[in-house]
């Protein structure tokens, strides 16, 4: 009986380990996909501010002509 109890001890640490573990891994591929989906974002809207000001800076340069 105490084999028992103690087996489901281990059994028990083990299966916490393992729910942690996967759990990290989880977040960790959580935070990857939202950095990288971030980044695009980001990327896309630097890409449009960029050209906005270069539209700009264009008809303020056909201003002068």
């Amino acid at each position: 009986m105490e084999n028992a109890r103690l087996l489901d001890e281990r059994l028990r640490k083990i299966i916490s380990e393992v729910s942690g573990r996967t759990g990290g891994e989880i977040k960790k591929n959580l935070l990857r996909e939202f950095e990288a989906g971030f980044k695009a974002a980001m990327d896309r809207h630097s890409h449009e501010e960029t050209m906005r000001i270069l539209a700009l800076l264009k008809n303020a340069i056909n201003k002068f002509d």
